[in-house]
């Protein structure tokens, strides 16, 4: 285990990593990782040379597994010494999903996962629950008094005349039905279908931009921007041929890949993960 003044610990865990540019090269590029933390870690390679504030997609080969995880993170530091390329790595998204990916690296090396984070709330998500209102119990009812129980004169209720409301305010139409999955809708022959993606909020709170990249745009990440809505959301509608299955995934902020969470089916792909399938 490697320790510093930094905040969080570090750990020796020799991993071989597959990476490349996020706005680059398709080819990827081996190296190995020298250090690891939940805030980062240190990249040494011998055929690539790094470039400060670079962003990088980093898969990463689980010990003793033929599993990979997938992470992102931008190249904060960078030298060289002899024939070996070295490069500091600050981790991106810390949300839920990249926890879950980082416990996976740290679990396959029998590390604890308190000593970890060691209890910094920026790293650890807590699970909050709705208190449920417990109703207090009835006391027993109050008898009536026997003068009281003659009946009092009745008193004249004047009944309230409807109001009516002005003519012409209607409501305000929402801008897409709150659906979850896909929205399809076929033309006459059924040779075309007109499919609306959504990825709720929920998926990824701070995203401010996305991207939709899959089989229908040749994985082209600058073809096809999804439009956020006023709840959150992100929302885009493609013509697609029928008769087909389409491999698919989200992208947020240019740094980080997201599934639908109510995809057709979900498929493996050559890095190890998956991807979000739909079939019309």
């Amino acid at each position: 285990m490697l320790t510093s003044k930094r905040k969080h610990k570090r750990f020796d865990i020799p991993l071989t990593i597959k990476f490349r540019p996020v706005n680059g090269a398709a080819e990827y590029c081996t190296g190995v990782t020298k250090d690891f933390s939940c805030e980062g870690l240190g990249l040494e390679a011998d055929d690539f040379e790094f470039t400060r504030y670079e962003n990088l997609e980093l898969n990463l080969e689980l010990p003793e597994s033929n599993k990979a995880v997938s992470l992102f993170g931008g190249v904060v530091w960078e030298r060289q010494i002899g024939d070996k390329n070295l490069a500091g790595i600050k981790l991106k998204m810390k949300n839920k999903q990249m926890r879950n990916e980082l416990e996976k690296i740290f679990s396959s090396s029998n590390i604890p996962v308190n000593s970890i984070y060691s209890d910094d709330p920026d790293y650890t998500i807590k699970d909050t629950k709705k208190k449920k209102l417990v109703s207090k119990p009835a006391g027993p009812k109050k008898k009536t008094p026997e003068h009281a129980k003659k009946s009092a004169p009745a008193k004249d209720v004047k009944k309230k005349k409807p109001v009516s409301k002005p003519a012409g305010l209607k409501k305000k139409a929402p801008e897409q039905p709150e659906k979850s999955g896909f929205i399809k809708q076929y033309n006459k022959s059924g040779s075309k279908c007109k499919v609306t993606f959504r990825l709720p909020k929920e998926a990824s709170p701070d995203a401010q931009k996305v991207t939709i990249v899959g089989d229908f745009n040749k994985w082209d990440i600058s073809q096809t921007p999804m439009t956020r809505l006023e709840n959150g959301d992100f929302l885009a509608t493609l013509d697609l041929d029928s008769k087909r299955e389409y491999r698919f995934k989200y992208l947020i902020d240019g740094n980080h890949w997201e599934n639908d969470w109510h995809a057709d089916k979900y498929v493996p792909n050559a890095f190890g993960s998956d991807d979000s399938v739909v079939i019309v």
